[in-house]
């Protein structure tokens, strides 16, 4: 009869649901996320190879040998380990939410922890540590590690959008790929884990997943740096023969009751000779810089530093900011406050003044305005956009030009 139909009908229609249902949840499990290798740094960052590495397990982890390590044992390892026998030893999670701290290591967290697994490399050289870990896992530790958790909502979700996009080009171009790995944790790429994880900085990951920054079709070089002097600057601070699309300067004065907005350091001959010895080889003395291009607008292009090995001419953002770097000196920025200075000039953003005894040149007096490279979107002008009511989206495309915002369907493959 026809309810019996009816009936069959409802049964057929729920089974064929229910089926499809499994089949969607069974392709979501194939799913995974396309994992980041990330190379650990030694203390301060200094090489990529380890004296020794010890590591304390938070939950039940496997090591590729096949042994179990339980909550709270702990691993030592030395270039004698009989682990490392093969070359090489790999720790994995051995239940959800099992995460590995290496307790050799000291950051600005204390010891880091790492979800993900961990590999162990034995080579001449030492040993190397290589966290692998799914690329949004990986967002978790650097989004806090390079923007304060306590900043807006929205700023977080556009450094988020910025972190992984850059994550994208640097997985393509794995440039470390010699040393098992596609970027490292300080910031030569993007730091990692030297602040612990936020729940603001997750959950600005989470909002924005798979989102990245597309010019063209292709993930950008989504560069970024804590506070403007005024307006952002092109990729050419680097010697590019031309600027990217994206990356185009635009004005800048939300950050300009930032600290860093300006700053001043004075700089001894002393000292930028004792900075340009470890850049040229056989320097004695120096007698003088010379700014030959550029100054605090679109930054020193150009620096030539006059030596008894001939004028030396710089070129490179961070070259400049090597030679001049204030490091165990006082800065004094615009608020009044003063910070020592480190192996990096705060920005290549600035202007000298020579400083004499009599008549005879003894330095000079650097006035600046920034803190960073200068390129693409600034730290300090989102958090400031963001408390104006700017959502990320809008925070990006000011500081981007010609992007799309999309899902990145490279993040995810089929297993």
């Amino acid at each position: 009869n026809k309810v019996e139909e009816a009936a069959k009908t409802v049964k057929t229609a729920v089974q064929e649901a229910e089926t499809a249902g499994q089949e969607e949840k069974a392709a979501k499990e194939d799913e995974q996320e396309l994992p980041i290798k990330v190379l650990i740094m030694d203390n301060g960052f200094h090489s990529y190879y380890h004296d020794g590495i010890a590591i304390e397990f938070q939950g039940t982890c496997q090591g590729s040998g096949g042994e179990t390590y339980q909550q709270g044992e702990t691993l030592e390892f030395t270039e004698d380990s009989s682990l490392l026998g093969e070359g090489s030893y790999t720790l994995s999670p051995g239940e959800e939410k099992a995460c590995m701290k290496v307790t050799s290591l000291t950051r600005g967290q204390g010891a880091p922890v790492y979800r993900g697994s961990l590999t162990i490399y034995k080579d001449e050289n030492g040993l190397r540590l290589v966290n692998t870990l799914p690329l949004e896992e990986y967002l978790y530790g650097v989004v806090p590690s390079e923007m304060p958790a306590s900043y807006p909502e929205e700023a977080l979700k556009a450094q988020a959008v910025c972190a992984r996009t850059y994550a994208c080009v640097q997985m393509m171009n794995s440039s470390l790929g010699d040393l098992g790995a596609q970027v490292d944790d300080s910031v030569s790429y993007q730091v990692y884990q030297n602040s612990g994880e936020a729940q603001a900085s997750s959950q600005a990951v989470e909002a924005t997943a798979g989102e990245i920054l597309l010019n063209n079709g292709s993930p950008i070089n989504a560069y970024y740096f804590s506070t403007s002097h005024g307006q952002t600057s092109t990729d050419q601070v680097w010697a590019a023969l031309a600027p990217s699309a994206y990356l185009q300067s635009v004005e800048c004065t939300y950050d300009s009751q930032e600290p860093w907005y300006q700053w001043e350091v004075d700089l001894s001959l002393e000292k930028i000779l004792e900075n340009v010895r470890g850049m040229f080889s056989g320097v004695t003395w120096v007698s003088g810089v010379e700014m030959a291009e550029g100054g605090t607008q679109e930054g020193v292009l150009k620096l030539v530093i006059h030596t008894d090995q001939g004028d030396q001419e710089l070129h490179s953002e961070y070259d400049i900011r090597t030679a001049l770097a204030p490091d165990g000196l006082s800065i004094t920025r615009q608020d009044g406050s003063q910070v020592m200075g480190s192996s990096l000039l705060p920005s290549a953003y600035f202007i000298c003044s020579s400083v004499y005894e009599g008549s005879l040149l003894t330095g000079f007096e650097i006035l600046g305005g920034g803190y960073g490279h200068g390129v693409g979107m600034s730290q300090n002008g989102a958090r400031h956009l963001a408390q104006q009511g700017y959502s990320w989206q809008e925070i990006l495309r000011y500081f981007y030009k010609d992007i799309t915002l999309e899902q990145d369907e490279n993040i995810r493959q089929t297993a």
